[in-house]
């Protein structure tokens, strides 16, 4: 986010349409707010059958609005790929640990 700095004057223009600088301020402290609490305004291309998909479904009675439903199907996409990477980072931890590739041949071996 871009800080306004106190020193930056108003312009004539802006003093003429009766606007002024303000000091910005922010009312949380830093690491107070999480993430997944802040919405932020982007500008997304998506295809036009992909929009009206997601329009119709919030035409729907008792529906979340367009735009929520989008963020939450992102979410769950998002959610699933963090936990399919704990998943392989403990294989991978397997991998590595000789005692678990030694019990794991002698099961073998048994079997």
């Amino acid at each position: 986010m871009k800080k306004i700095e106190k020193d930056i004057e108003t312009s004539k223009v802006a003093k003429k349409a009766g606007l002024k600088r303000i000091e910005r301020k922010h009312f949380a402290k830093k690491g107070e707010v999480k993430l997944s609490d802040c919405k932020v305004r982007i500008t997304i291309n998506l295809d036009a059958d992909v929009l009206e998909y997601f329009k119709e479904r919030a035409a729907e009675l008792h529906s979340a609005p367009y735009q929520t439903q989008i963020n939450a199907e992102l979410r769950q996409i998002m959610e699933i790929g963090k936990s399919q990477k704990r998943k392989f980072s403990a294989a991978d931890e397997l991998l590595q640990d000789e005692n678990f590739i030694e019990a794991l041949k002698e099961r073998l071996k048994a079997a």
